[in-house]
């Protein structure tokens, strides 16, 4: 009987971690290496960039072939000063790339900016977030919307703001995968 329900446990358990949506995984590591030389000593300083991206595998219902997800990027940067102590982390940047563009999320001491288009040479800071007193809650003030953001339970961030044009609340969801 114990054996009978340890087993019954056991698959019940085992189908219901198999739920998850499946996701692809890429993540790269760069590691750069610049020597300077003191005239009596050589030192070396090492930065390495730890890129990893993750979306959801997603297929059309009706041919099963693959349908285009949005990305979540991660970036972090370690620096190795030869001081044998290893790496130190130094920075963490998340960006998402939703709706045709790339939206990066940086931290800063009172909350994080929106930046779009991170990697391009003209990228924008479209928002600025503040953390709120309400812990689960920011302050979003950008370009082309300004309200109240939060994270839900995927992960994604919300913002709800006025529309001054259409006169109602509207939606802008940036998608993390």
């Amino acid at each position: 009987m114990k054996n009978l329900l340890f087993s019954a446990v056991l698959l019940i358990s085992g189908t219901l971690l198999a739920q998850e949506n499946p996701k692809e995984v890429k993540q790269e590591t760069e590691v750069t290496t610049v020597k300077t030389n003191h005239g009596n000593k050589i030192s070396a300083k090492s930065v390495k960039v730890v890129t990893k991206e993750t979306s959801d595998i997603k297929l059309d219902k009706s041919n099963q072939d693959r349908v285009k997800s949005d990305t979540k990027v991660e970036k972090e940067v370690y620096v190795d000063n030869d001081d044998n102590t290893g790496y130190q982390f130094l920075t963490k940047e998340t960006y998402f790339i939703s709706d045709g563009g790339k939206y990066a999320f940086s931290p800063n001491d009172k909350g994080f900016g929106i930046n779009f288009n991170p990697d391009n040479a003209t990228s924008i800071e479209s928002a600025k977030s503040w953390a709120s007193s309400n812990d689960d809650y920011y302050i979003v003030e950008g370009e082309t919307h300004s309200g109240i953001g939060r994270f839900n339970t995927n992960g994604d961030f919300v913002v709800e703001y006025y529309n001054k044009d259409t006169q109602q609340v509207e939606v802008k969801i940036y998608k993390k995968n």
